[in-house]
């Protein structure tokens, strides 16, 4: 490369960087105008992107879920079987089995996590596992979710384990006078 082709690519690459250094300027300066102008308007905006920002930090991962679905499980075991919930029981050991079996799946929605059953194992290489005319609809997609993770808490999954340790059938033999 000559020198005058040296100093033209140089002179050229400063304009470039003064021209988006100037463009930048002028964008900052415009909105710090608008946000004086509209402060109701910033306000709201600002309050928006806080949220999503801290509801983002706080979208539970599919480490959590298990862990809660263990720690849940260890509550069951830790109650007699006389008087475990056998709706909590049954949905514990169904979701157990179903990540024994590999299909459990986890979807990340920015804010809120889908955890979902899908119909083979990552690992599985049959047809109608790969065939991508052969996947999961769209249209059917919510009955497949299992959870739903949001501000680190797995809600369906709690809602399940509020009374854990409440057999309704011990009281349907009780009469009242």
């Amino acid at each position: 490369m000559s020198t005058m082709t040296r100093a033209a690519f140089l002179q050229r690459w400063g304009k470039y960087w003064k021209n988006l250094y100037t463009d930048y300027k002028e964008s900052a300066l415009g909105a710090a105008k608008d946000c004086k102008e509209h402060p109701i308007r910033t306000s709201i905006y600002f309050s928006l992107l806080g949220s999503c920002i801290y509801l983002h930090r706080h979208n539970p991962d599919e480490c959590s879920f298990k862990e809660h679905l263990l720690q849940n499980t260890m509550k069951i075991m830790q109650v007699g079987e006389a008087i475990r919930n056998p709706m909590s029981v049954q949905y514990v050991q169904w979701l157990g089995q179903c990540y024994n079996e590999g299909i459990v799946r986890r979807m990340n929605l920015g804010i809120v996590s889908l955890i979902w059953l899908d119909d083979y194992d990552e690992m599985c290489s049959l047809y109608k596992a790969v065939c991508p005319y052969l996947k999961t609809r769209y249209l059917t997609f919510y009955q497949r979710v299992v959870d739903i993770g949001f501000l680190d808490k797995w809600w369906i999954l709690e809602n399940k384990m509020e009374d854990y340790d409440v057999n309704e059938a011990q009281f349907s033999d009780i009469k009242y006078k």
